[in-house]
């Protein structure tokens, strides 16, 4: 019995010797982590649908900019602010502070956007004065000077500027933040292509608009009896006369809606474009 009992302890302990000499701290019994055969493949980022209203198609910032002539027929028309901060007097005409002598600032507004602005270098009201013509025969006086420069060279665009003569209520947007001086845009309708002319300012008045909402006074249509009719427009079919403002508007006030306005003609163009 007792041989017996001696075997069954022999047995069991042969049984428990390899769990004991597993719990032990030895250098072979180090747990092996199995390193992975391949780099681990990151979680792909989401990709959310574009809005369906959004065109996807890219404007091309890189063409070529948008050649724009300035023309200044009323070139002494001036803003009683800018004067008064010069001279310290008021007047609606001036021969050294006026819509004429703002040319670079408003060039500048231009380039920011991509368009090239070229200004017809005449100073009107000074070539009316040396011819003694009046302030009603300012489009002939400009008009060979205007042929000359179309004649001459590419425009995508002609501007004439001036300054209206109503006051500040009429011309003015004020917004919380700053203020605006209005624009209108007239049309001669005296001449058989006046449709291109009136097409790209309706486009314009819209897009001025739609950037700063009421900066805009309209597109005034002009013919018949008492007005000139025509505004040298005849000469290009993309020929625009521009109401900047009034009599009463500060410089800020102009080159912040002249900022406004060539923004406006980059985004028509950019669209024609697409």
């Amino acid at each position: 019995m007792k041989v017996m009992q001696r075997f069954i302890i022999l047995l069991f302990a042969l049984f428990l010797l390899p769990i004991i000499m597993g719990q032990l701290p030895f250098p072979n019994n180090q747990v092996v982590v199995k390193e992975p055969t391949s780099t681990p493949v990151p979680e792909k980022a989401v990709v959310y649908a574009a809005a369906t209203n959004v065109n996807p198609r890219p404007i091309n910032t890189t063409t070529k900019p948008l050649e724009v002539l300035f023309v200044y027929t009323h070139s002494h028309e001036a803003y009683k602010p800018a004067v008064e901060n010069k001279t310290g007097m008021q007047a609606v005409y001036d021969e050294q502070t006026n819509i004429f002598t703002m040319q670079q600032a408003m060039l500048n507004h231009f380039q920011l956007n991509n368009l090239q602005g070229t200004v017809l270098d005449v100073d009107v009201m000074n070539v009316m004065k040396q011819q003694g013509a009046d302030f009603p025969q300012a489009y002939r006086v400009v008009r060979p000077y205007i042929q000359e420069e179309l004649a001459t060279n590419l425009y995508d665009l002609v501007i004439d500027f001036h300054r209206d003569a109503v006051g500040r209520k009429a011309t003015t947007l004020e917004t919380p933040e700053m203020s605006f001086a209005k624009v209108a845009f007239v049309v001669g309708l005296d001449h058989p292509g006046y449709k291109g002319n009136l097409t790209y300012a309706e486009a314009l008045h819209a897009a001025m608009d739609n950037i700063v909402p009421g900066i805009s006074r309209g597109v005034m249509k002009k013919s018949g009896a008492g007005v000139d009719g025509v505004y040298n427009q005849d000469l290009f079919n993309k020929m625009l006369l521009v109401e900047l403002g009034g009599i009463d508007n500060t410089e800020e006030e102009i080159l912040r809606t002249v900022a406004v306005l060539a923004q406006a003609i980059a985004k028509i163009n950019a669209n024609e474009q697409i």
